[in-house]
């Protein structure tokens, strides 16, 4: 094969390569944003407001909480607690186009299994999350009445620079558990 050739296939194989392969090649910034909680039910008929929190523990195994400073929401059943609080992941974070974390919706008086997000191809597309608590798991494996069962979830929204528009990239997040602002 001949040099010009051999040249003409390396440019040819660089830019048929998944946009994937060559975004992880460059650092780009990532954004996890927790947008709100919502309870359908906590499991009590007469008493339909709960004390309720989320832990979300980035991909450094940091536990971050929210609100801030321990402290809880009151949301009754049928409601939605606006969160809106967003997070940098660092670039070192994120490893093979991707990252995990999880976040554990606390309730006074239940325990609840946290959501476990597998975020991948990062670098292609920016997208949002529903964890929701498992019905079929409480009333299956736990023999939980239909009236007591726990109904909530958590909404996150995951995005890079490279998929956003500048007026995206929030100018105020949380980032390693610490308040930041971009000058």
């Amino acid at each position: 094969m001949t040099g010009s050739k051999r040249l003409l296939l390396i440019v040819l194989n660089y830019l048929l390569m998944p946009q994937s392969v060559l975004a992880d090649s460059k650092p780009f910034r990532t954004f996890v944003t927790v947008k709100g909680y919502h309870q359908e039910s906590n499991g009590h008929l007469k008493k339909p407001e709960s004390l309720v929190r989320l832990e979300v523990q980035l991909p450094n195994g940091q536990t971050v909480g929210l609100p801030e400073n321990n402290q809880f929401w009151t949301v009754s059943n049928q409601q939605s607690q606006e969160v809106e609080q967003t997070f940098e992941v660092p670039y070192e974070w994120v490893h093979g186009d991707g990252f995990t974390f999880q976040i554990k919706m606390i309730q006074s008086g239940k325990d609840i299994l946290p959501c476990q997000f597998q975020v991948s191809r990062l670098s292609e597309y920016n997208r949002t999350y529903f964890c929701r608590t498992d019905v079929n798991f409480q009333t299956n494996q736990l023999r939980v009445p239909e009236q007591k069962l726990v109904k909530q979830a958590v909404e996150v929204r995951v995005f890079s620079d490279l998929n956003s528009s500048p007026k995206e990239i929030p100018k105020k997040f949380l980032a390693y558990a610490k308040s930041q602002e971009l000058k």
